[in-house]
């Protein structure tokens, strides 16, 4: 599954216009579930692929809470 969208993904390679021009990735999501993922590896490979990416912003997607936890971190649970 993973090399599917891999190859998918890689049919078509942008340069980049100016990669010299400091970018903050407006948003990405983390996740790992049993047929997709895109974690810490994957948003690496994605900003450095060419653009100068000094900044992202991280939006929760209601995935990975903890099961169990104090009630202080009850948000995260």
């Amino acid at each position: 599954m993973a090399e599917d969208r891999d190859a998918w993904l890689h049919r078509t390679v942008e340069d980049a216009i100016d990669p010299g021009l400091p970018i903050c990735d407006p948003h990405h999501h983390l996740w790992d579930y049993p047929n997709s993922r895109y974690l810490l590896d994957e948003l690496l490979r994605d900003t450095r692929s060419g653009h100068n990416v000094v900044s992202t912003v991280f939006v929760e997607c209601s995935s990975m809470y903890r099961q169990a936890g104090p009630e202080a971190m009850g948000s995260i649970r």
